[in-house]
C-alpha cells in the first residue's frame, strides 16, 4: 500500500497559484523529518515554476500546524540522538530562509490551531475565525526554536512576545490581528474563498515587481538604512529591463486597459 503524502500540492494555473496543504491531520500537522522534507520539495517546486506567482499554505483537518513533532523529538532524546534534533532544527532554519528569499508572496490560510513558529516566514496571514495561535513549547520543557525568538520581536512588541513565550497561552485570531501578525480574520467556511480573493488582488500586478518588492522588504529592511536603500535601488533598476514594465506603462497610460503581465 502506498504511503499517504504528508504534503499535498495543487496548482491552479488560471490563478497563478500553488496551494500547499499540510496533510498530517492525525498529528495536527506536526512537522516530523519526513513531512519537513516534503514541504521543502513543494516549496522548491512552486519556486521553480514561472507560472506560479503566489503560494498558499494551509492545513488539512482541524489544525494548521502544531509545530515540530514532539513524539519524534522525545524518541530522539530517549535514544540519545541529539544530533538528529539539531539536524532537524537547522533544516527548519534553512527552509524559513528559503521562504523569505523566494520572489513569490506566500500566504498562510490558517484553518485551526497554529504554532506561530510555522508562519514566521510567510508574507501574509489570513485566519479563520476558528483559528488559534500560540507558542506552547515552554510547557514541554523546551524553548521555541527555528528563529521565532528573533523574527517575532521584529513584528510584535517584545513584551507581548515574552508573554506568548512565557505563558504558552493560545490566543484568538482577533488578538493576532491586533498584535500585527494576522492580516485578516474571516468566517471559517470562507477561508479559502477569501484567501483566493487576496491571491487575485496580488496576481493582477506584475509578478516580477511583486517578488522584487518582497525581497526588498525582507532583506533590505534588515540592513543599515544606507545599505538597504542602495539594495532597493539596485533591485528596482532591474525591473526597467522587463517586458512587464513596458506592458504596464502601455496599458495604463496609452491604452487605458488592464495590463496582461507575463512575468518576463
Amino acid at each position: 500500500m502506498s504511503q499517504k503524502p504528508l504534503v499535498l500540492y495543487e496548482k491552479k494555473p488560471e490563478d497563478h497559484v500553488a496551494i500547499i496543504t499540510l496533510n498530517r491531520d492525525e498529528a495536527r500537522n506536526a512537522f516530523n523529518v519526513a513531512m519537513l522534507q516534503e514541504f521543502y520539495e513543494a516549496l522548491k517546486k512552486a519556486n521553480d515554476d514561472r507560472d506560479v506567482w503566489v503560494v498558499v499554505i494551509t492545513g488539512a483537518g482541524k489544525a494548521f500546524s502544531s509545530g515540530g513533532d514532539a513524539k519524534e523529538f522525545l524518541a530522539n532524546v530517549e535514544a540519545g540522538k541529539y544530533y538528529e534534533i539539531e539536524k532537524f532544527n537547522r533544516f527548519n532554519l534553512d527552509i524559513w530562509r528559503f521562504m523569505e528569499k523566494m520572489r513569490k508572496p506566500i500566504i498562510a490560510a490558517v484553518n485551526g490551531h497554529c504554532n506561530i513558529e510555522t508562519i514566521q516566514a510567510v508574507d501574509l496571514v489570513v485566519a479563520s475565525d476558528k483559528a488559534k495561535f500560540g507558542l506552547p513549547e515552554t510547557g514541554l520543557g523546551i524553548m521555541p526554536g527555528a528563529g521565532i525568538t528573533v523574527r517575532l520581536p521584529r513584528v510584535v512588541s517584545k513584551y507581548w512576545v515574552k508573554y506568548l513565550l512565557f505563558t504558552g497561552e493560545w490566543i484568538s485570531p482577533e488578538e493576532g490581528y491586533r498584535l500585527g501578525f494576522v492580516n485578516m480574520v474571516v468566517p471559517h467556511e470562507q477561508l479559502m474563498e477569501k484567501t483566493m480573493e487576496l491571491v487575485r488582488k496580488i496576481t493582477r500586478n506584475a509578478p516580477l515587481a511583486v517578488g522584487t518588492t518582497k525581497v526588498a522588504v525582507n532583506l533590505g529592511s534588515e540592513m543599515p538604512i544606507d545599505e538597504g536603500t542602495e539594495y532597493q535601488l539596485k533591485e528596482n533598476l532591474l525591473l526597467f529591463y522587463t517586458d512587464d514594465l513596458k506592458e504596464g506603462i502601455r496599458a495604463f497610460f496609452y491604452e487605458k486597459r488592464q495590463p496582461k503581465f507575463q512575468g518576463k
